[in-house]
């Protein structure tokens, strides 16, 4: 309108719309700021639930609007591109088949649709069924919500029904999304929530999901939802809710794995809990619940990132802890002038794969430094050289590679990595050719 700019007309569906607030407009997700309201040609100044509203906007062009989209509060819902609904074919249309395609008429929005049936080849005139509405252009519809369809050619009512889903989930077996699809026809809000709940699994559902996925306000859910925490159906942690005997299957899940593990792997003290969750294939959040509530029951120990059965250690035979003997005493008695790694352990009386995960744990349990690709040492040697650095301090503040060769004893093929071992340790600072003694 000249003089105002870009105004929008329309029936508000729920809730109020006030001057100056932000909205999203649905599919684009554009934004635009509320300049005035006018409520049946007068102004206002907000318009509520059930009025016929007039919006003059800011920060959008009228050539980025078209009839049939939606405005909404920002972060709240998610345009759809699949629909699950309970469809009602009229009794004067011809049967339905099952990938027909049709005109979809939600609110003012219109799209063509396929059509793909749940569990039938076709729907009859009269009949009544579940079917998927896939969409070739996104709109805002919420469970709820209905809808009309028309045939493609010639352009005529054939049926309509009501949203019970905005948000399928994918590659869900269709008898499995037909019982969904019964609890959400029906008008049972504590089993709609807990199916809601329930089909994420593991994984869990943010308090803004339910908002987005249901259309009810988060005051509605809190209180809704109270209940299933009480009967412990679903587990709260933070804004994330929980099926209970999802993470209780997760948690046996888990267990199972850390019992493999150690099986399996005797010589290191646990699973790194990254790579358990790899294994379980479940997402941070509800890997986390899962593993806090075996922690906590002492069922599972978490040292650092390591995850163990209780009072579980590293499990040696005796040829292995021979094994760790003989290459912790290769390395202490070869002070800083050590032999090759490949060396020491081709000398053993176990395979490569033991006698590797021997130095993993040596190396974990500190025992044997890495400075360097095959350059390992004894942290008595280290602890040594620490100490006549210290000495060497007193006397000169600055030592070169040929002064630390003396000193240390060693071959320049021993020096350089030492000396850059040292710089890491923050025991030197290179400056040129020579080091500063810290």
């Amino acid at each position: 309108m000249k003089g105002f700019g870009t105004v929008v007309t329309g029936t508000l569906v729920s809730g109020a719309i006030h001057r100056e607030e932000e909205l999203e407009i649905f599919p684009t997700r554009a934004r635009a700021r509320v300049r005035g309201v006018e409520v049946h040609g007068q102004p206002a100044d907000k318009a509520v639930a059930g009025e016929r509203t007039a919006l003059n906007l800011a920060g959008v062009p009228t050539e980025d609007l078209a009839r049939g989209m939606t405005l909404a509060p920002p972060h709240l819902f998610q345009s759809a591109s699949r629909l699950d609904v309970k469809l009602s074919l009229l009794r004067s249309a011809r049967p339905l088949k099952d990938r027909a395609r049709v005109h979809l008429h939600g609110y003012t929005s219109e799209s063509v649709a396929t059509v793909a049936l749940y569990g039938k080849e076709q729907v009859a005139p009269g009949e009544d069924t579940f079917a998927q509405l896939r969409l070739a252009h996104p709109v805002l519809l919420l469970p709820g919500d209905r809808f009309i369809i028309r045939q493609l050619s010639p352009v005529m009512t054939i049926g309509g029904g009501v949203v019970l889903d905005a948000a399928p989930l994918p590659k869900v077996k269709k008898e499995i999304a037909q019982d969904f699809h019964g609890i959400f026809a029906s008008a049972d809000r504590d089993r709609i929530l807990a199916a809601r709940i329930a089909r994420r699994g593991p994984r869990g559902i943010s308090l803004g999901q339910l908002v987005a996925e249901t259309g009810w306000t988060r005051v509605t859910i809190e209180a809704q939802v109270a209940g299933l925490l009480m009967t412990g159906e679903a587990l709260r942690i933070a804004d994330s809710f929980f099926d209970a005997m999802a993470i209780a299957a997760l948690e046996r899940s888990l267990l199972a794995e850390v019992a493999a593990y150690h099986q399996q792997n005797p010589l290191t003290p646990g699973i790194n809990k990254d790579a358990l969750g790899e294994r379980v294939g479940i997402g941070s959040d509800g890997f986390a619940v899962a593993l806090a509530a075996l922690t906590r029951d002492k069922k599972l120990e978490l040292a650092g990132d390591v995850v163990r059965l209780p009072g579980r250690g590293i499990v040696m035979k005796d040829d292995e802890a021979e094994s760790k003997s003989v290459i912790e005493r290769a390395f202490r008695s070869a002070g800083l002038r050590v032999p090759a790694l490949r060396e020491v352990l081709a000398g053993l009386k176990i395979d490569g794969i033991r006698s590797q995960k021997i130095v993993t744990l040596l190396l974990r349990e500190k025992v044997l430094v890495k400075i360097a690709d095959e350059m390992v040492f004894h942290r008595d040697a280290l602890e040594d050289l620490r100490k006549r650095m210290a000495e060497e301090k007193a006397e000169r503040p600055k030592i070169d590679v040929a002064r630390f060769k003396d000193l240390a004893g060693v071959s320049r093929k021993y020096a350089i990595p030492l000396l850059e071992y040292l710089d890491r340790e923050h025991v030197t600072r290179r400056t040129g050719d020579a080091r500063v003694i810290l």
